[in-house]
């Protein structure tokens, strides 16, 4: 212990209430002077050492910062004692320059090797192991994936699926043709067998119009009157049923006739009027 804070520390051991004033003096600053005592004020420079001798320089590298520690000191103590402001304290250096040295030499500082990728195995191929602070990475759009080339098993399907299009296509062209055909000639053989039948309909009335005048015309020369009606009325005796259906008795009135018939040109109305 000696050896690291001098000969003041074993007297600052030897002598704790002069450490504990020391302390207090340093914790009051300006305001010390308020509570000190006579015997107090005649030895400031024995408690400022002391004070100094507690808190020695143990990497002797913050010299300034010691330097600012008693400067400060000073001017506090020296509203208390003008005399002790003029003495500078000594600075305590607990390890030396060779010291320091041969530390540095022995124990060498640690140099981090740069990163380097590193092969994972697969193919030959390197990754790199992301920075634990590294900022994030600006997002770039996927690539458009490429449109890989159809295989020959896809162009020959649509190649068949192009022909038999094209086959349907033509069979059913070709349907379409024979329907509009036969529709075609179904309208036709339709006018024609009308036609045919027309002008047969129309002579077949001219020949029935010929025969019935004929035959009106060689009724109205031959007979009476009366012969002619009952002919006409399909009368050939009293119980003869006429072609009139009728809820009343015809008897007398069929008898009438047949007499009149009977009669022939002596009855009356026999040549007509």
């Amino acid at each position: 212990m000696e050896d690291l804070f001098g000969s003041d520390a074993s007297q600052q051991q030897q002598d704790p209430a002069s450490d504990f004033l020391a302390r207090e003096r340093a914790a009051l600053g300006a305001d010390a002077s308020s509570f000190a005592s006579p015997a107090d004020s005649n030895q400031p420079d024995k408690d400022y050492e002391q004070s100094a001798a507690a808190f020695p320089d143990l990497d002797g590298g913050d010299d300034d910062a010691l330097g600012d520690f008693t400067a400060t000191v000073s001017s506090s103590t020296s509203a208390s004692a003008p005399a002790a402001a003029s003495q500078v304290p000594q600075q305590v250096s607990v390890t030396g320059t060779n010291e320091f040295a041969a530390f540095e030499q022995e124990y060498p500082e640690i140099e981090i090797p740069s990163e380097q990728p590193h092969e994972n195995g697969l193919n030959g191929t390197s990754t790199h192991e992301p920075a634990a602070f590294s900022p994030p990475a600006a997002s770039t759009p996927a690539p458009a994936p490429q449109e890989e080339g159809e295989s020959e098993f896809i162009r020959n399907w649509r190649e068949q699926q192009k022909a038999d299009i094209a086959k349907r296509e033509e069979e059913a062209a070709r349907k379409k043709e024979d329907t509009i055909a036969k529709a075609r000639n179904a309208i036709d053989n339709f006018y024609k067998d009308y036609n045919a039948k027309k002008e047969k309909a129309i002579a077949q009335n001219k020949d029935d119009e010929e025969a019935f005048k004929t035959e009106l015309t060689d009724s109205l020369a031959k007979g009476t009157t009366w012969e002619r009606i009952c002919t006409l009325v399909d009368l050939q005796d009293s119980r003869s049923k006429t072609t009139t259906k009728s809820k009343q008795d015809l008897s007398r009135f069929k008898d009438l006739l047949l007499s009149l018939r009977r009669e022939g040109e002596t009855a009356p109305g026999a040549g007509g009027y």
